[in-house]
């Protein structure tokens, strides 16, 4: 399994992309990585080059601060366009990046197009549960105004990611404002009404109200994209926040301190469960291939993690398994 890796989308750049897919490479024996940038800079971190790893060329750099329409035209040499290219003509099979997100989506819909079936794509995001789990949310902002149509979608290409990655049939659920079935707007009790209709590959548990979706009610949760993505900064705020408050609380307070530090482990812990690298980034879930978009802070940690996530949705056929989803479901709808 081959995959292009934008070596110049985190902030710091190249070094956690070159350091991420040398680890990987040291691990595991059935990965290629290509790294996609300037091939000047990338050598001037690397040293020799090791089996299975190689350079593409790519001349220009997409800024987080460039405009996602401007950099298919003023761009067409960057390193996430030269890196979606392989994808798009089979040389390699998935695309990671921690750059801009929506040059990447715009780079991926252009150049990879979408899903045979899928009006849109949608960003998902793994947050942790109650029981040890993970819980598929989307969409993270690739869309702010949903129809019923696309909620549905992103529900039936949220359970072909969910089973691809975790290999079972989820429980999919619409976060509303309420349990009851009338809740919320027109869109909302459509899409409720078709997914409980097409009820297949997953099995449809009504709706979840905010306060569940860390409760392991579902595993598959939907929503449009502004909700997801003030809910996706919100979250990443939420942590660190929390430990801050108990630092300034401990802060001064020997007893609180010596109980701080018999907690440290817990904190670790705790940490860990919640940490966006874990799983690397969030998919691109629509589109006509595996694409990874990573955090702009990532470590070569996140980088490895996304290269993981990127072979276990190749290896089970996610593309096929969403176009199969898709057809099956409106075929009874």
């Amino acid at each position: 399994m081959r995959v292009a890796l934008d070596a110049f989308g985190t902030d710091n750049a190249p070094v956690p992309e070159i350091r991420g897919a040398l680890k990987i490479l040291e691990d595991e024996k059935d990965i290629e990585v290509v790294l996609v940038g300037d091939e000047r800079r990338i050598r001037e971190h690397l040293g020799d080059i090791p089996s299975r790893l190689s350079i593409v060329h790519a001349p220009e750099v997409v800024h987080h601060h460039d405009k996602p329409s401007e950099v298919l035209i003023k761009k067409p040499n960057s390193s996430m366009a030269v890196a979606m290219d392989l994808v798009r003509s089979g040389e390699a099979d998935a695309f990671i990046s921690a750059g801009n997100t929506g040059a990447v989506m715009a780079y991926a819909l252009r150049k990879l197009g979408r899903i045979k079936g899928a009006k849109r794509p949608a960003i998902g995001a793994l947050f942790p549960n109650i029981n040890e789990g993970r819980t598929l949310v989307l969409d993270m902002g690739a869309n702010i105004h949903v129809s019923s149509d696309m909620l549905v979608q992103f529900g039936i290409m949220g359970a072909a990611f969910y089973n691809a990655l975790f290999h079972r049939h989820p429980r999919l659920a619409l976060l509303n404002i309420g349990e009851e079935e009338q809740k919320g707007g027109d869109v909302i009790v459509e899409a409720r009404k078709r997914l409980e209709m097409m009820d297949a590959h997953y099995r449809f548990v009504g709706y979840v109200e905010g306060h569940e979706i860390l409760m392991d009610k579902a595993d598959v949760i939907v929503m449009d994209g502004f909700v997801g993505n003030v809910l996706l900064k919100f979250g990443e705020s939420i942590l660190s926040t929390i430990l801050e408050f108990i630092k300034r609380e401990v802060k001064g307070n020997p007893r609180a301190l010596l109980g701080a530090m018999l907690l440290k482990p817990a904190f670790k812990a705790v940490r860990k469960k919640a940490d966006f690298e874990e799983y690397g980034g969030a998919p691109l879930i629509g589109v006509n291939g595996i694409v990874i978009i990573s955090h702009g802070r990532s470590s070569a940690r996140a980088i490895y993690n996304a290269i993981l996530v990127a072979r276990t949705l190749h290896q089970h056929r996610l593309i096929e398994k969403t176009q199969k989803y898709l057809a099956e479901a409106f075929q009874k709808s």
